[in-house]
């Protein structure tokens, strides 16, 4: 699904997904402990380049994704803005009090959001599901029968879901020959549940027949598809530091916020 939304390739995509994993644990304890809001001012700026020039997806896509980023971390500042505590009141109306430091705290909470929304956002767009398991497995230690499971549990999801709309379908076709209650409401809702349980424990039953005889066990593999570390890992990591370090750069330069502590 996400090669049909992308241009190119890029070499974030040969980056170990366990080294990505851990850049964003990093940057998570990083975004908490910066208490400066011009400093989450260039930090959002530079993540959305990277994002733009990274990821390799469409600009179409890029711009929705990013509105929406946006969109849901203005939602999550209005608590912050309007009922905030300040000295500096900008706009009074009844229980909405808007200070200068309750914005500036709304919006410090809103770019803190923006920022790992959008590495997330380059970690999903260049990396593949199997490769995370499959990392996991060979550099993270993980028994191959959890990271299976996983796989296959996250391979049926859309199965499950065009069984789901296959089953509605031919409701609407029948509807006139069944009795409303088994259409709609309750009933309608157990009985499609109930059936689609059914076809999923077959399925995992034949699943694991399958993997029985092709002599699966939780010992020793080998994989034919390897992931390992590479240079590549080293200079993601490199650029990561660097615009952490630019942004506080940036943010000594030019400073859009007159406080230096939105605590």
């Amino acid at each position: 699904m996400l090669e049909a939304i992308r241009y190119y390739s890029t070499p974030v995509d040969e980056v170990n997904p366990i080294t990505k994993m851990l850049i964003a644990a990093c940057l998570f304890l990083t975004v908490l402990l910066i208490h400066d809001p011009n400093h989450l001012f260039h930090l959002s700026l530079l993540m959305l380049v990277l994002l733009f020039v990274l990821s390799g997806v469409k600009i179409r896509y890029l711009l929705l994704l990013v509105s929406t980023v946006f969109f849901f971390g203005a939602i999550s500042s209005l608590y912050m803005i309007f009922y905030g505590d300040g000295t500096t009141t900008l706009v009074r109306f009844g229980i909405i009090h808007i200070t200068e430091e309750s914005t500036i705290r709304g919006i410090h909470i809103m770019m803190r959001g923006i920022v790992l929304s959008l590495f997330g956002a380059l970690v999903v767009f260049t990396t593949k599901l199997t490769d995370v398991f499959y990392s996991l497995m060979q550099q993270g230690g993980l028994k191959p029968k959890f990271a299976y499971a996983f796989m296959a549990a996250i391979r049926m999801v859309p199965i499950i879901g065009n069984e789901y709309m296959s089953l509605r379908r031919a409701r609407k076709v029948r509807k006139p020959l069944i009795h409303r209650k088994y259409v709609s409401g309750y009933k309608g809702f157990s009985t499609t549940i109930i059936t689609l349980l059914s076809q999923s424990i077959r399925r995992a039953y034949r699943l694991g027949i399958a993997m029985e005889s092709k002599g699966f066990d939780d010992g020793p593999r080998t994989y034919y598809h390897r992931t390992t570390f590479s240079i590549r890992d080293i200079l993601f990591v490199v650029i990561i530091i660097l615009v952490v370090i630019s942004a506080f750069q940036l943010g000594q330069w030019y400073s859009p916020f007159p406080t230096r502590d939105a605590r």
